[in-house]
């Protein structure tokens, strides 16, 4: 009974999971949900109560765990006295993030472009919120009085630094192709930091 249990929830993840993809969330229907695994409606808000629900049990998992991963990155680039040292830590965070991304890339396609109604909405901003805590810090500590780069431009830049990612999946590129991609992100960044900290 448990086996046949396991299968129905799983069939019905996949099934909400193309449909969360073709129709958004909002425009999701439970009806074609259930019709796509031979189960009634009813099943769907006996596991997982409603609609959001349903989105959170296929998205909640990769989502916590990027957010642990990469608040581990951060800290551990913060805690770096050495300017050239943050920015590797940095990149080697970036490196892991990305590959993380990669092995949950449906989930992340949901949570970046197909999030809206749910608790997930927010998600790309909060992540960008925490990268620009970050780099606030980072200015503090290594720009001289010559530093141009106010808080505006942190606010952006931190925005646009996420986007990279929504593009790379949005454009569903290989994660080879990601990876390369942002690997030249990196070593135009570091070039960019050091000019616009005076150094």
């Amino acid at each position: 009974m448990r086996r046949e249990t396991t299968g129905v929830t799983e069939s019905l993840l996949q099934a909400a999971k193309e449909e969360f993809f073709t129709y958004g969330f909002h425009d999701a229907s439970m009806r074609r949900i259930s019709a796509a695994c031979g189960v009634s409606t009813n099943s769907i808000y006996t596991r997982f109560g409603d609609k959001s629900g349903l989105f959170t049990a296929i998205v909640q998992e990769a989502a916590d765990g990027l957010m642990k991963m990469y608040m581990q990155s951060i800290q551990k680039a913060t805690g770096n006295p050495d300017m050239d040292h943050a920015i590797k830590e940095g990149n080697e965070g970036t490196d892991q993030v990305l590959a993380y991304i990669y092995q949950h890339k449906e989930e992340f396609q949901l949570l970046f472009c197909h999030s809206e109604g749910t608790e997930y909405e927010d998600y790309f901003d909060r992540l960008a919120a925490i990268e620009e805590q970050y780099y606030s810090i980072f200015a503090k500590q290594y720009a001289n009085e010559n530093a141009t780069a106010d808080d505006f431009f942190i606010h952006v830049f931190c925005r646009t630094g996420w986007q990279y990612i929504y593009e790379v999946l949005t454009h569903d590129k290989p994660y080879d192709e990601a990876a390369a991609f942002m690997k030249n992100v990196q070593i135009f960044n570091f070039a960019g930091w050091k000019a616009v900290f005076g150094l």
